[in-house]
């Protein structure tokens, strides 16, 4: 009996943030890993500058303004889970490279293991790591990179290891502020299941983003279309309420029909105002997360992120903030700041 709840358990556990009714493990790889990330909707592929956490989501955005860059990043999630990512880039310059990685832990809390009378045993815990490392080459305005994930997930005397590897590309034009993404990510596989033989497939995704910085207003626009290579990402829910409108129709059925929010399930929009140099404001939408996880009759702010950032001397403070429903949300903080001005 105690066997069967850890194996039912570790089916949740590897579950609960998946995509399309929880059929990958490893889920925890599309959180976002830094408070500015989280603060623009949790997604973005396309924003170029010396933030070496993008390199994470897309290794294409690794540049040499992130020579030197030392971010740390803890978020608090709610029922004491938490996460952390440490990340550090570094340029090449004999072959022209930059090279970007860091470590990402994502702890689920403790858990009660009790035997099948329900009488206590003990505790345990449950927790997912990865370790990144890419490298991001660019000549004119095209970029390129990629990533190597080694992944690793413990649930009681249940563990997992697995490889995955990202690709991505950018089109980054300086002079008109427009810059344009896309990454395959996720490409692996589990090398040890949690149970012998039931191997699961990782979270893989292609996705394509744009950003723009507009010309007479300070403020940067982002919109990204995450797993493309599926068209139909809506959660069916057995359970949902079967509404008759005043024409006799099934608006349950009816919706399933609606290829605009098919659409919609797969966007991120974000905004990033700049107020000077040292000041920043974020906003950011997600569609999917409002959809799958707020209440019908009361949806409240979720799917909506916001943030701000702050440069204080040589050191950068960001904050993020995403509602995930009535029940709460992450709020996550970024510390960084670069190595070679601090030791120079």
């Amino acid at each position: 009996m105690r066997q069967l709840f850890i194996l039912v358990l570790c089916s949740c556990f590897t579950s609960v943030f998946g995509q399309f009714g929880g059929s990958y493990t490893y889920a925890y790889l599309n959180l976002p890993p830094s408070a500015r990330l989280s603060g623009l909707s949790g997604f973005n592929i396309t924003t170029f500058d010396q933030d070496v956490n993008f390199g994470f989501l897309n290794p294409a955005l690794l540049n040499e303004k992130m020579d030197g860059q030392l971010s740390a990043s803890h978020a608090f999630i709610p029922s004491g889970m938490s996460q952390g990512y440490v990340a550090i880039g570094k340029q090449a310059p004999k072959w022209n490279v930059t090279m970007g990685g860091g470590i990402l832990y994502r702890s689920y809390g403790a858990f009660e293991l009790t035997d099948e009378n329900g009488d206590r045993l003990g505790s345990f815990k449950a927790s997912e790591y990865a370790a990144n490392w890419g490298i991001g080459y660019g000549t004119g305005k095209l970029r390129y990179g990629a990533n190597m994930k080694l992944l690793y997930a413990n649930l009681e005397s249940y563990s997992s290891f697995g490889i995955a590897a990202d690709l991505g590309a950018a089109y980054i034009d300086t002079a008109h502020q427009i810059n344009i993404g896309l990454v395959m990510r996720n490409i692996g596989t589990q090398i040890k299941p949690f149970v012998d033989n039931n191997y699961e497939e990782l979270p893989f995704s292609i996705d394509i983003g744009i950003s723009k910085r507009l010309k007479h207003l300070p403020l940067q626009l982002s919109f990204t279309l995450h797993d493309i290579q599926t068209f139909d990402t809506r959660y069916d829910d057995p359970n949902a309420a079967q509404e008759v409108n005043i024409f006799g129709e099934d608006s349950t059925a009816k919706e399933k029909k609606y290829t605009v929010d098919k659409i919609a399930q797969h966007l991120n929009v974000a905004g990033e105002f700049y107020f000077g140099k040292n000041l920043m404001v974020r906003l950011g939408y997600d569609h999917m997360t409002r959809k799958e996880m707020s209440v019908e009759t009361r949806r409240g702010l979720t799917g909506f992120s916001m943030g701000f950032g702050m440069k204080i001397n040589k050191y950068s403070i960001d904050y993020g903030h995403e509602f995930y429903s009535l029940a709460g949300g992450s709020h996550h903080i970024t510390l960084a700041a670069n190595l070679n001005e601090l030791f120079k």
